[in-house]
C-alpha cells in the first residue's frame, strides 16, 4: 500500500490495516453471528463476480480451477499468517524473504519512497497505489509494482486513481514511441550521433 511518502501517515495506515486484518481473520475463524451478508457470503460473491470471470477471460489453466468450497477451507490458514509491515527509513523490520523462504511470507507492506523505488516485492499480487508524480523516471520505477509472473496474471489486482492511470498510459505511449524511433534509426543505418 503506497498512499504517501510521510512516515507518520504510513504508521497510522499500518495500524488501521492491522486492525481491519485482525477483524477479518476473526470473522473468518468465528463467523459473523446474525450479521448478513456474512463475510464468507461477500467473499463468495467476489469470487464468483471477479475472480472466476477474470481467470476465464485470461485463459487460466484448467488444471488450476478451484471451486469455492476448496477456497473457503483455505481462507483461515491463509489469512491468519498475513502480517502488516511498514517499509521506510524508520521501520525496524525489513522484508526479509530469506528468513521465510521455507514457508513463504504473506505480508501487507505499507510505505513510501523506500517501497516504491528500488525494492522488489516477491509474489506481489495486489497493489493499492495512490501517490502521484509526473516524473518519468519515478513512474518507471514505481511501475515495477504492476509486474506479475507468468501463470499468475489472473491473481493480480491494481487499485489506483484515474489520474495515475492516465500518467502511466502517457509514459507507456512515450516509451513505445521511443522504441519506434530506435527501430527506425537501426533500419536507416543511423547512429545516435545522427
Amino acid at each position: 500500500i503506497h498512499v504517501t511518502r510521510y512516515v507518520d501517515v504510513q504508521t497510522r495506515v499500518a495500524a488501521l490495516v492491522a486492525d481491519e486484518l485482525k477483524s477479518l481473520v476473526n470473522r473468518i475463524a468465528n463467523g459473523d453471528g446474525a450479521r448478513t451478508p456474512t463475510l464468507l457470503d461477500e467473499l463468495k460473491a467476489l469470487w464468483e463476480s471477479d475472480f472466476e470471470p477474470t481467470s476465464l477471460s485470461l485463459g487460466a489453466e484448467a488444471g488450476r480451477k478451484l471451486n469455492w468450497t476448496e477456497v473457503a477451507l483455505s481462507l483461515y490458514p491463509a489469512s491468519s499468517k498475513v502480517t502488516v509491515a511498514t517499509v521506510n527509513g524508520f521501520a525496524k523490520e525489513a522484508l526479509d524473504y530469506k528468513e521465510h523462504e521455507a514457508v513463504g511470507r504473506s505480508v501487507i507492506a505499507i510505505g513510501g519512497d523506500k517501497l516504491s523505488r528500488g525494492l522488489t516485492l516477491e509474489g506481489l499480487t495486489v497493489s493499492y497505489f495512490l501517490r502521484t508524480t509526473r516524473m518519468y523516471d519515478t513512474l518507471m520505477q514505481m511501475g515495477r509494482w504492476f509486474g506479475y509472473r507468468p501463470g499468475y496474471l489472473d491473481l493480480c489486482r491494481l487499485y489506483t486513481t484515474s489520474e495515475l492511470v492516465e500518467w502511466y498510459r502517457h509514459i507507456a505511449l512515450a516509451e513505445v514511441e521511443l522504441r519506434r524511433e530506435f527501430d527506425y534509426m537501426v533500419h536507416a543505418g543511423l547512429t545516435p550521433e545522427n
